[in-house]
């Protein structure tokens, strides 16, 4: 029995041998993508382990424009956005601090590009979201870092952080809700978001923390870059995670449809928010108000163009590129500001946990303020939920179901009859949501690669069945020789007792 025992232990301690070196293997491969997928410096992310506040830390930075270094620390740690440095391509920023650095947060003030970041003897890849304030983990932390930029960009601030929780201004954003967007918003400027739809943003994206992606109609790089940056704070501040995104429209001021038809290239808004649609596959959108709320004519034509998007989006002979890229979309449910059938009334009045226990009307409030350059114009949001501008006052809280596939509402709820995205993920069955978008042929390819058997691993456990086999029969063929030895040495006495 003993002597079968071992024969077991020697069995399956092959097979352990055979499937450790596999798995050692299989580690190091693991490794080696992790390393070039995930690096140590993670952009959107926080690195804090430890429970006590990150705080500011003192940094010098220098700036190498390929002809010279110059000390640049007062220009690029003054909490300023008007305040730029121009990055010629191949120019490094070098950021050293006395203590380790366990996060960055750079401000940039141009279009984002690719661009790396050197610590510790490594270099990371940094910028393919493209994020204008983007934040970098920097788990081993580190007290010499170098930024290099390739293509040449601005830069407005620097800041370094140490080990420990962040503050809540410091912002990590994640990527847009490309596939599983529950409510797709879209304004015409940074600030109309706050003013006109911010109910939204504050009760079902920061509240509810349900996935709600904004798309802006205009690009402000093209007219005032600083209402980039007052475009992120505000979103930051009503608890929007996810970047935004933006057309490749200027801000064209009119106060007639007619005339911002004239101003603009209405097929490419129609185009662009039918883009939107696909890509995003919202199970609401909501819009402004169809008379541009106090008339302006960019509000209306981008209102205007998301109701011929509607209908051209589950249509396949309509903007094809983007229906074949994305492939087609019909919403659920669509809602426009001020519209007045259907009605809804948002409550902008009940404080929100998550939000600081502030109510709505505060947390917009809050958000309005970041967009400093628009304060001037008399634009503000009024303690009884109604914004005010130059030309009267607009409830923010009001909304009309325009379109519906699921039914009329019984509440002021805007996700009635719809399952959000997180909810269906967390109770789906083995068929899948049908949300597929954007993919590439090579990535497809790779998908089906991936759900073939694992040849690797096939081949692993026939070797060890082998090795198995061949271990018992061994051990079994030596019991019997060992006992017929020892019967043949001991016969005479054996056979006498018998």
């Amino acid at each position: 029995m003993k002597l079968l025992l071992k024969s077991a232990v020697i069995a399956f301690s092959a097979i352990g041998i055979v499937l450790s070196s596999h798995t050692i293997s299989y580690a190091a491969d693991s490794s080696t993508a992790n390393i070039a997928n995930a690096p140590d410096i993670t952009s959107g992310n926080s690195a804090t382990t430890d429970n006590d506040t990150a705080h500011n830390i003192g940094i010098t930075v220098s700036v190498n424009n390929n002809v010279s270094v110059s000390d640049y620390t007062k220009n690029l740690t003054d909490g300023s956005y008007d305040t730029t440095i121009n990055l010629v391509p191949n120019a490094t920023v070098n950021v050293k601090a006395d203590e380790n650095i366990y996060g960055l947060y750079i401000i940039w003030s141009s279009e984002v590009t690719n661009y790396t970041i050197t610590y510790n003897s490594q270099t990371v890849k940094c910028g393919e979201n493209g994020f204008l304030h983007d934040y970098m983990d920097i788990k081993d932390g580190s007290r010499d870092i170098t930024i290099n930029v390739p293509e040449g960009m601005q830069i407005s601030d620097i800041y370094a952080y140490s080990r420990g929780n962040l503050p809540n201004n410091v912002q990590r954003w994640e990527a847009p809700l490309y596939g599983m967007t529950d409510i797709l918003v879209f304004s015409t400027h940074a600030d109309d978001e706050i003013l006109f739809l911010g109910g939204v943003l504050t009760n079902y994206g920061g509240e509810q923390n349900l996935n709600v992606q904004i798309a802006y109609m205009c690009d402000f790089f093209l007219t005032e870059p600083v209402r980039q940056h007052e475009e992120l704070d505000g979103l930051w501040e009503c608890g929007i995670k996810n970047y935004p995104v933006k057309g490749t429209f200027e801000d064209l001021y009119s106060l007639s449809l007619e005339k911002a038809k004239s101003q603009y290239v209405y097929n490419d808004i129609i185009a662009y928010s039918t883009e939107c649609i696909r890509k995003f596959k919202p199970l609401v959108c909501v819009s402004q108000d169809f008379n541009g709320e106090y008339g302006h004519g960019g509000h209306r034509i981008y209102a205007a163009a998301i109701q011929e998007a509607l209908e051209a989006s589950n249509n396949a002979d309509m903007y094809p590129d983007s229906a074949s890229r994305y492939g087609l979309w019909d919403v659920p449910k669509a809602y426009y500001h001020l519209y007045g059938d259907n009605t809804i009334t948002l409550d902008v009045d009940t404080p929100l946990d998550k939000l600081g226990g502030r109510t709505s009307v505060q947390v917009l409030q809050d958000a309005f303020k970041k967009h400093v350059s628009q304060i001037s114009y008399s634009f503000n949001m009024l303690d009884s939920g109604y914004a005010i501008t130059f030309n009267g006052q607009f409830d923010t809280r009001s909304f009309g179901l325009y379109r519906t596939l699921v039914g009329l509402d019984t509440t002021n709820n805007m996700m009635e009859n719809v399952t959000p995205y997180k909810e269906q993920a967390a109770t789906k069955t083995d068929e899948p949501i049908d949300v597929e978008f954007g993919v590439d042929q090579e990535d497809t390819a790779d998908n089906a690669a991936n759900t073939k058997p694992d040849i690797k691993q096939l081949a692993v456990t026939i070797i060890a069945i082998i090795i198995i086999g061949v271990v018992i029969i061994a051990q079994a063929y030596r019991t019997r020789n060992l006992y017929k030895k020892k019967y043949d040495k001991n016969k005479d006495e054996f056979v006498n007792k018998q």
